[in-house]
């Protein structure tokens, strides 16, 4: 009986020391990580937390903060990796590893001991797209030049078509993947990668423009750069030159309705003429955005090579019927001064208040 006693009596004092023990244990491994544990290649079996996210930062996340130059032209700007959206979490790293020794203390000695596979984490670093689309957006917005069109020089009297200049856009997609390699490959800058924009054709931007000479009196039309066709025409007088600079057609108009313009010249003239052979407008107008201009037919057939009227630019009827269906809406057309006004020696008789309008304006 006093053996019994004594053998239980011996097994309650190891238990006791053991689970004694245990606890110590267990209190002196708390906060460490488990044996032969390994985040992202890196092993930190039995270390402490702190000291495992410490030797974690300088091997994993430093070289995210490390400069990173990217150029594209002129265009330079220093970041690094960790601002363009490459980032890791290495104390959540940390702590998926140590969540591999829980449970009571029993159950993390027996783990620690005996039981414990190998823990392995990852944390490799990943892009925060959000950020790096941002950083993109940031970039592509100060790299971007819109396209200069064509242009046209009349300096010297003529039409010159100067092509335009392509424009620059940062290619988001493969900018992107570039930067990836750059950071992979340990270098140090990365080159941006960029499309042109394509800037009109002269042959789209400037399809037809019409060319006004006054003082030559004579009307050209360009097509695709070159002139296709001329006529004569009446340009304005010198008390009423036609105005120079660049206009356009704003509006087509067929059998045109003269309307008096109230002027000192108008004064006895009807109101308004409808169509009709002594319609002063002709049979049909180009109206364009210069106020009150117009290239238009007339009846005052000896007006044409002279610079004789109230401004507008006046056509034989039918040289105006081929360029009425040659031209839109929209078409430039460009006025310039290539010699001093012509006047007509001698003017018509008029027989009627609608031909001295058609012969006036």
């Amino acid at each position: 009986m006093v053996s019994v006693v004594a053998v239980v009596t011996a097994l309650v004092g190891l238990t006791g020391a053991a689970a004694a023990w245990a606890i110590n244990y267990d209190r002196g491994t708390t906060g460490r990580l488990l044996p032969d544990t390994v985040i992202e290649g890196i092993p930190v079996g039995g270390m402490r937390a702190s000291d495992a996210v410490r030797i974690l930062r300088e091997r994993i996340e430093t070289p995210l903060h490390r400069p990173l130059t990217v150029k594209a032209g002129v265009f330079t700007v220093e970041t690094t990796p960790w601002d363009l959206g490459l980032r890791v979490d290495v104390a959540a790293a940390v702590r998926k590893a140590q969540g591999k020794a829980s449970g009571n203390a029993v159950a993390r000695v027996w783990s620690r001991l005996f039981a414990h596979p190998r823990p392995v984490v990852a944390a490799a670093p990943k892009w925060q797209h959000a950020v790096l689309d941002g950083q993109l957006q940031r970039i592509a917005d100060k790299i971007h030049t819109d396209p200069l069109t064509p242009a046209i020089d009349s300096s010297t009297g003529w039409l010159v078509f100067a092509p335009g200049r392509p424009g620059v856009e940062l290619d988001r997609e493969a900018t992107a993947a570039a930067i990836a390699d750059a950071i992979q490959l340990g270098d140090r800058d990365v080159r941006l990668i960029t499309t042109d924009i394509s800037p009109p054709s002269v042959r789209n931007a400037f399809a037809k423009v019409i060319l006004v000479r006054a003082g030559e009196n004579k009307l050209y039309l360009y097509e695709n750069g070159l002139v296709a066709k001329s006529w004569p025409v009446a340009t304005g007088s010198s008390s009423y030159a036609t105005p120079t600079g660049t206009w356009k057609i704003v509006e087509k108009v067929v059998d045109p309705v003269w309307y008096n313009p109230g002027s000192s010249w108008s004064v006895g003239m009807p109101r308004s003429i409808g169509p009709g052979p002594n319609n002063p407008l002709g049979q049909r107008a180009l109206a364009l955005d210069a106020p009150a201009i117009l290239i238009h037919g007339t009846p005052d057939r000896s007006s044409i090579g002279y610079s004789v009227s109230h401004g507008c630019v006046r056509m034989l009827a039918e040289n105006e019927q081929e360029l009425f269906d040659m031209v839109e809406e929209g078409t430039p057309v460009i006025i310039v001064n290539a010699a001093p006004a012509q006047a007509r020696t001698t003017a018509p008789v008029t027989t009627d208040a609608a031909q001295s309008a058609a012969i006036n304006f």
